[in-house]
């Protein structure tokens, strides 16, 4: 059994590996920032450690005495800043790797993402060409390239993991955002939305999925030097994936409707529009509590718009996931469709999404 560090153990997927590498019986130090409530990961037998990606010396402590280190560590906000996207998601990863090597680490392994591949992406698999669009795809292919080389240049085994559109319990961003969107349109009285059926279809990954990979991967010699695409099995029409959230919300999906193309309008005024929703999304928020504390939810989930995610939404992006499959690997949740309405009954159960309306009928 192996001393792993996780980096970002925080987060939604840190939390998830954290627990994935302990019931396999391997000893974990969670490492995240020192505001970060890392109790639960020590009620599951973790150490909790404060790090900094952007403080070397914070790093090279949470590295002694570790045989494997898994950065995790990551901004995924696309609304953050941009320096605080480089400064994190490039500088942080090639700090990671190259404190790995000095630390006489045995292996590495990278959380990147099929975000690096760029928009409108068909069933890539892991060698296809990288056109990063956004400042977040931008650090991140930036990131894994730096991490590498350092892995590279002091002969340090490494992994590469990249996960696609990640969900399941306990996740706040993406789908969880878009679900509490949903929500807050049905508890007030817009319970019908037009959408085609159909559209652009994309892959997404359970988070547990994600965790069970990357402890496959960081203990398989035969994955050291590989990239690997984490990806379910079947790609989700977003017709379907806005239906799912209606399900779960009591939003009725009506047609007719405008056709998908005309969603792609709105990449041309992405300047414009990222402005009006940030104000926008403060509205959202204030409106959320107010319903929160009205309808006896926890304000976990913001309903937010986040334009660079609604325009990554509405295009094609789904991957090839054989190259994982390849060493035996077997997704527990191979379907979206399962699994993102296993996702919405955890929501529910531990209040983090109201009763829909037709429900309290």
């Amino acid at each position: 059994m192996a001393n792993v560090l996780i980096t970002g153990a925080g987060g939604f997927l840190g939390t998830w590996m954290t627990q994935e590498f302990i019931s396999q019986g391997h000893s974990v130090r969670a490492a995240d920032l020192a505001q970060t409530d890392l109790s639960r990961h020590q009620a599951m037998g973790a150490e909790a450690i404060p790090i900094d990606i952007t403080d070397r010396s914070t790093v090279e402590t949470a590295t002694d005495g570790m045989d494997i280190v898994v950065h995790a560590a990551g901004i995924f906000d696309l609304s953050a800043p941009a320096g605080v996207m480089w400064a994190v998601n490039h500088e942080g990863a090639k700090t990671a790797a190259e404190v790995a090597a000095e630390k006489g680490v045995k292996r590495f392994v990278m959380i990147s993402s099929t975000s690096v591949y760029g928009r409108n992406t068909r069933f890539v698999t892991e060698d296809h060409p990288k056109a990063p669009t956004h400042d977040y795809d931008r650090s991140k292919w930036a990131g894994e390239e730096a991490a590498v080389e350092a892995c590279r240049a002091h002969d340090l085994p490494f992994t590469v993991l990249r996960p696609t559109l990640i969900y399941g319990p306990g996740g706040r961003y993406g789908v969880a955002n878009a679900l509490a969107l949903m929500a807050l349109r049905a508890q007030h009285g817009m319970r019908k939305l037009p959408i085609s059926t159909g559209g652009p279809s994309g892959h997404h990954v359970h988070v547990e999925d994600v965790a069970r990979a990357a402890v496959r991967l960081a203990m398989d010699e035969r994955a050291v030097g590989g990239i690997y695409n984490v990806a379910d099995d079947q790609p989700l029409a977003a017709g379907e994936l806005i239906r799912i959230f209606g399900e779960a919300t009591g939003v009725r999906i009506t047609t007719p409707a405008l056709p998908w193309w005309l969603t792609r309008m709105a990449g041309f005024f992405k300047p414009l529009l990222r402005r009006f929703f940030a104000k926008e999304n403060v509205k959202l928020a204030h409106i959320w509590k107010k319903l929160a504390d009205k309808k006896d939810f926890d304000v976990q989930l913001q309903p937010k718009i986040d334009i660079d995610w609604v325009d990554f939404m509405f295009l094609p992006h789904s991957y090839d996931n054989r190259h994982l499959k390849d060493l035996g690997f077997d997704f527990k949740h191979p379907d979206a469709r399962v699994g993102l309405r296993e996702t919405v009954a955890w929501y529910r159960q531990n209040r983090w999404l109201p009763t829909p309306p037709q429900a309290e009928a």
